[in-house]
């Protein structure tokens, strides 16, 4: 009778303190790259160290999600007495809880579902707002697609955002990425990508009819500034308008390279940038608002009442003033009465009569006018 001996399984690695010595070799790494002094870099070098430095990133942001789940998995914020893993990281990295949700939610579903994703972003070759479009968008195929189908179509996704079904082999930023993922079961089976796609729509529609808000706030020096948030279909209205109030036709050089400028286009006599121009291609779209409507009213829905001196008016010096008690030039006050929707109210000529009787519940239109010239509201 013969012994074998079995031969003693390895020793598992002493991962705590593997990783730990790495993270700090890398970190030490990093710190002697940001001592170099990028301005002895050339063009080709700077380059290179941005896409590696990205590459990085996405390596980086993959291992912390992995490591997430796993503690996600063994429930490690309980002995830390934490309410959940997300404010376990949330305490460790410095992150609101909302944003260590998010990358909780990610980390679970890389580590259940998605592969090819998961590989792909640990290899640094996807971003982490590419991520979160191919998860989110597979997260919502139809009830009808198997598993083997989503998996294509991840696949797919991943390539496409991988640059890898590129003939140029460019890849596809999170924006391209998010127009592309509609039709992601495009290749799979056409009546499925219809119902994908009719998914993503209907969802991103009503996100972005319930996120729509517009703030505006007089900064007390002639200007406003506000912020916006509209929905893609209103954005696209508005970038369209935008753009034949800013095209080149308007402002452009002709054969001999002297500025052409068309006087129209406000704002566009002082060379100013694109981002200045659309500003005041903004304006003058707002001047031009159409009139229509019901009776009394401009097309939307309000009129402007300008009040400007007869003497200012007939010489364009002196200022003129908008029913909200705003002051504005008298040659602004000239160039709006062009418009519909404005009522001049010139003072010093023949006053309009107002309808006193008590047939009426509320106040006339005249009788609107003359009390805004009294007060400011």
């Amino acid at each position: 009778m013969g012994i074998a001996l079995l031969e003693r399984p390895p020793a598992p690695p002493v991962v705590e303190q593997g990783v730990a010595l790495i993270l700090i070799e890398a970190q030490t790494c990093l710190a002697e790259a940001g001592r170099v002094s990028a301005e002895f870099l050339d063009d080709g070098a700077l380059g290179e160290a941005v896409a590696r430095l990205a590459r990085i990133e996405s390596r980086a942001a993959a291992l912390r999600l992995e490591l997430t789940a796993e503690a996600d998995r063994r429930r490690v914020a309980e002995a830390t007495a934490e309410t959940g893993t997300d404010a376990w990281v949330s305490r460790l990295t410095g992150s609101t809880r909302e944003q260590a949700a998010g990358g909780v939610r990610i980390a679970r579903l890389l580590d259940e579902k998605y592969a090819a994703t998961r590989t792909a972003f640990a290899t640094g070759e996807l971003r982490l707002d590419q991520v979160r479009v191919i998860v989110n968008a597979a997260e919502q195929a139809p009830v009808q697609a198997t598993p083997e189908q989503v998996r294509q179509a991840e696949e797919w996704l991943v390539a496409k955002a991988t640059g890898a079904h590129s003939g140029s082999g460019r890849p596809m930023d999170a924006k391209r990425l998010r127009q592309a993922a509609r039709r992601m079961f495009a290749a799979i089976d056409r009546e499925l990508a219809d119902r994908h796609e009719a998914i993503l729509l209907g969802r991103e529609a009503r996100t972005a009819e319930a996120e729509t808000f517009l703030a505006l706030h007089d900064n007390g020096d002639g200007s406003f500034s506000g912020r916006f948030r509209i929905p893609e279909l209103h954005g696209r209205l508005l970038s369209q308008a935008l753009d034949c109030l800013t095209a080149p036709r308007r402002l452009s050089r002709d054969k001999n390279g002297d500025r052409v400028v068309d006087e129209s286009a406000p704002g566009a006599d002082w060379g100013a940038n694109i981002c200045e121009t659309r500003g005041s291609a903004f304006c003058e779209l707002l001047e031009h608002l159409p009139a229509g409507g019901y009776p009394g009213r401009a097309g939307n829905g309000c009129e402007v009442l300008v009040t400007v001196e007869l003497d200012a008016l007939l010489t364009g010096l002196g200022s003129a003033g908008l029913d909200g008690g705003v002051a504005i030039t008298a040659g602004e006050a000239r160039r709006l009465a062009c418009n519909a929707g404005l009522v001049p109210a010139v003072l010093g000529g023949d006053s309009l009569p107002l309808d006193l009787g008590r047939s009426r519940r509320l106040h006339s239109r005249t009788q609107r006018r003359a009390l805004s010239l009294i007060h400011d509201g």
